[in-house]
């Protein structure tokens, strides 16, 4: 029966003495099918198919060898692109997949260099190895789910959502807790199911189920501490940066910031030009007060920071932007030109940090995963120390545990925000890395070159 090739007139099958049976096709080799159909049905050269986008009515031609068509674009969930059809905007789609073109030529060159190849899932093998033995996987509660319940993306996107972090009393002011436009989340209330462990050699991360990237890893604080043992630099040098900014930086509604004790928020790197074209490496700053060593000291943590991407985050985000980077040659954060021996950041374009700050529940757009550390100066970290803010989760119903010198890796593209600090005393110090997708895409639309 397996050999029957098409049905007669009557109905019955007709048998076919064909060599090979025509098997039933599973549900992928259709899918495959369908999109090859549809891919080869726009009546189009493989000349037109390379068409970019359009430039003054005309279409602009590349020398992309593939076509750059929606039905390739398989952007990662940690990763925000723009969707218009302008040249900026294309230009985070194309970066947000080299990783595919990548993986196609890797694959044809890895047939023929066995060793290359070999190398390449020992490597995978090696990270992957490191994460079971030193990150603790989390698991969603019934506490969490029924958070999440109430907590959607809607409501967090309609509603203004914070954390109070404070242990004993609230450290959030009574105007906001009054405030019935604003949904305040209280860690002492078990708003939010707290995640932490005592066990200073294991970090934590959380992956949803059916998802393989994670929505955060917490460093083991051993590891952290490794890294940065103390925040004395880095906190001197964000009073520095201050002390030259005459009012603190507006993020917009969405994505608002509070502050305590007229204290600022401020960010510092590459940025897209707001009256021009491009993207400014940020330098200027060094005119208005904002010394060269400061300066240097952020540009060290944001690579440390780095570092701690490269140690534990998974191999397939990290090709990711690596491939990116090498699509696109957008900008990371420089160091001063004093320091004529410092490179630049791998994937960071800039970091932002505050004194005493909390946010408002957002997303962001980020183009890869964003790196959040708190610190408090004039102190040598220890493994015991205390608990001093959160990070938190709404919509997931989780707080993940900060204590000064932690360093956690997490999806931008999931709601998220940092709690108020847990004691009234401390002076918290928080800073962010971030790889803004404007940046990705050059923020230049006169450049038609994808």
């Amino acid at each position: 029966e397996r050999k029957c090739r098409f049905q007669n007139n009557n109905g019955e099958l007709h048998r076919s003495n064909g060599e090979a049976p025509l098997d039933t096709y599973s549900e992928v080799e259709e899918d495959v099918l369908r999109h090859a159909v549809a891919r080869t049905s726009w009546g189009k050269s493989e000349r037109e198919r390379n068409f970019r986008f359009q430039n003054n009515g005309e279409l602009h031609r590349s020398n992309g060898e593939a076509p750059l068509n929606n039905d390739f674009l398989q952007v990662p969930a940690w990763c925000h692109v723009f969707k218009s059809k302008s040249p900026s905007s294309t230009r985070t789609r194309v970066a947000a997949v080299a990783y595919l073109k990548n993986r196609c030529e890797y694959n044809e060159y890895s047939i023929k260099h066995h060793r290359t190849n070999h190398k390449r899932y020992l490597n995978s093998h090696r990270k992957q190895k490191r994460q079971r033995k030193y990150l603790k996987d989390i698991k969603l509660t019934n506490r969490c789910i029924c958070i999440s319940r109430s907590m959607t993306s809607e409501y967090i996107a309609n509603n203004v959502v914070i954390c109070d972090g404070g242990n004993l009393t609230s450290t959030v002011s009574d105007k906001l807790r009054k405030d019935r436009n604003i949904h305040v989340l209280k860690i002492s209330n078990s708003d939010l199911w707290v995640a932490d462990t005592k066990n200073h050699s294991i970090g934590l991360r959380l992956i949803m189920p059916g998802q393989s990237s994670p929505v955060f890893i917490r460093l083991p604080r051993k590891m952290s501490l490794r890294i940065m043992s103390n925040g004395k630099r880095v906190c001197a040098a964000m009073r520095s940066c201050a002390q030259t900014q005459p009012h603190s930086l507006s993020r917009g509604k969405g994505n608002h910031v509070f502050t305590d004790d007229n204290n600022k928020y401020y960010c510092v790197g590459a940025q897209p030009g707001r009256a021009e074209r491009g993207v400014l490496s940020g330098l200027y700053k060094l005119k208005h007060g904002f010394m060269d060593h400061h300066w240097d000291c952020i540009h060290n943590t944001v690579k440390r920071a780095e570092h701690a991407f490269d140690m534990f985050m998974d191999t397939d985000i990290i090709r990711h932007i690596v491939n990116a980077k090498r699509r696109v040659q957008f900008r990371t954060m420089e160091a001063s030109p004093s320091s004529v021996h410092a490179t630049s950041a791998r994937y960071y374009n800039g970091v932002g940090f505050g004194v005493n700050v909390f946010l408002r529940c957002h997303t962001d757009k980020d183009f890869t995963m964003s790196i959040v550390q708190v610190h408090l100066d004039n102190v040598m970290y220890h493994n015991e120390d205390r608990i001093v803010c959160y990070f938190t989760f709404p919509r997931l119903g989780i707080a993940v545990a900060l204590r000064p010198g932690d360093i956690l890796m997490f999806n931008p593209q999931e709601p998220h925000c940092i709690s108020s600090r847990c004691n009234e005393e401390d002076e918290i110090y928080c800073i962010s890395c971030y790889l803004k997708t404007q940046v990705v895409g050059l923020n230049d639309n006169s450049n038609t070159v994808i």
